[in-house]
């Protein structure tokens, strides 16, 4: 099997290839960039942003070949917790300083690129990350389940008050005795759940996030020619600026001083190398013509394109491995698919604003819940234990500590019992630091 050409002469010679792949992805990519950035408590097109900047410059500076960049599920979590600490008189404010942050843990990722720290993407312990991962996915769905079926929850809960909550939700829905909002939530969800189900080559050409999108927005434009369209509220739909540059958020450096915006920063930028690392060598794996992806050159090409992305109002820019499979089971071969993903959300942006305005969150945070549950996926568990009970007790430890602490103090706890198991309870510590 013949390599593909790189640089312009790839992009030249599997231009209708790469062209398709990349219209797929950005289908996934639309709706996910927009309620991502909603979960992470910024404005909706900052997702849009962060997707269209990491798909321009790291197709440009990065080492990988079929990986698409935008914006991660798990900063989703860790970019509200920071818009939240640095929140001062509202969440616009958090959003500002957090924009600087991002700028900031840019820098230090492309360092990180640059010091060559990607070849630590071998060692971190597998159990640990599932952990962590699978702690991220209950926090992403701890808020959006009440979204999803039509209730705002209250600021500030931690995960575990907002799932006490929850039936708290499903009685008020009950007894508002109006399920509009409900029914677009639940129906967006079963069109994620049952979409792998249907066998049907011609419905899987609109992968089932955009689904979601077409039918809760025909839906949207039905009721209103029904005169009902009042049954979804404002505070559900997502806002687009209809002027960008007006409408324009300036990072704001003032708490640069402040220990929570370097926890911020620091939080983002493990998280955001983390997530980066793994994906990279997951669509590594899944790469067809098995090429090496320079990891080094890839982190300081999210890096840079983080600090780009944050100096225009987006979100940390990561490699995202549910985009990439996507990207590489159409025929991506090319950084340029990365670059054409990119081109088409403009597309979206600019021809289809109006329409995209009537998304329902509900219908949204369905898609995230889905999401959240992959990655905390019963399965997950079971795969982990077959490994070992060793891993299993990594894997809990991960978890909790994720869940009742946070982001850094799981992934650290779970390095730390990592250690200590293999070093001292295995009495291999030399073995240990010799692999």
């Amino acid at each position: 099997m013949d390599l593909p050409k790189s640089g312009f002469s790839g992009m030249k010679q599997n231009f209708i290839k790469d062209l398709y792949a990349g219209f797929l992805v950005s289908l996934i990519a639309l709706p996910l960039s927009l309620g991502l950035a909603l979960a992470s408590g910024a404005p909706a097109f900052a997702g849009i942003v962060t997707a269209v900047v990491g798909g321009v410059l790291v197709s440009l500076f990065g080492g990988s070949y079929v990986t698409i960049s935008g914006a991660g599920n798990g900063l989703a979590v860790a970019t509200l917790a920071a818009i939240t600490a640095l929140n001062t008189d509202g969440m616009e404010d958090g959003y500002m300083y957090v924009l600087a942050a991002v700028i900031v843990s840019g820098g230090l990722i492309t360092l990180l690129g640059i010091f060559r720290f990607g070849s630590l993407s071998d060692y971190f312990p597998s159990a640990a990350v599932e952990g962590m991962l699978a702690a991220i996915g209950l926090l992403i769905m701890a808020k959006q389940l009440h979204i999803m079926i039509g209730i705002i929850p209250p600021k500030g809960l931690s995960a575990i008050q907002l799932y006490g909550l929850f039936p708290d939700s499903i009685y008020t829905v009950i007894k508002s005795e109006d399920f509009t909002v409900t029914a677009l939530g639940l129906v967006s969800l079963l069109i994620m759940v049952y979409y792998s189900k249907i066998r049907n080559k011609t419905f899987h050409i609109i992968p089932a996030p955009m689904w979601v999108v077409i039918i809760s927005v025909g839906l949207s434009f039905f009721l209103e020619h029904q005169n009902l369209f009042h049954l979804i509220p404002e505070k559900f739909l997502i806002s687009l600026p209809n002027d960008i540059i007006g409408s324009y958020v300036a990072p704001n450096f003032s708490k640069i001083n402040s220990i929570d915006f370097w926890n911020a920063v620091i939080t983002l930028t493990l998280i955001a190398s983390i997530e980066s690392l793994l994906s990279i060598k997951g669509v590594e794996r899944l790469d067809v013509f098995r090429r090496r992806v320079n990891t080094n050159k890839d982190l300081r090409a999210h890096g840079i394109a983080t600090t780009v992305s944050g100096f225009l109002g987006g979100l940390n820019v990561v490699a995202v491995i549910a985009r990439s499979s996507v990207n590489v089971n159409n025929g991506g071969s090319n950084r340029s698919s990365n670059f054409f993903h990119a081109f088409f959300l403009i597309l979206f942006i600019v021809l289809f604003s109006f329409e995209l305005q009537r998304i329902p969150l509900p219908a949204l945070m369905a898609i995230l819940v889905f999401t959240g549950y992959k990655l905390a996926a019963p399965e997950t568990i079971k795969k982990i234990f077959l490994i070992g009970k060793e891993q299993l007790i990594i894997f809990s430890v991960t978890l909790f500590v994720t869940l009742k602490i946070g982001l850094i103090t799981g992934i650290l706890s779970g390095v730390f019992i990592t250690l200590f198991i293999h070093a001292f309870l295995n009495k291999g510590f030399a073995l240990f630091v010799r692999t």
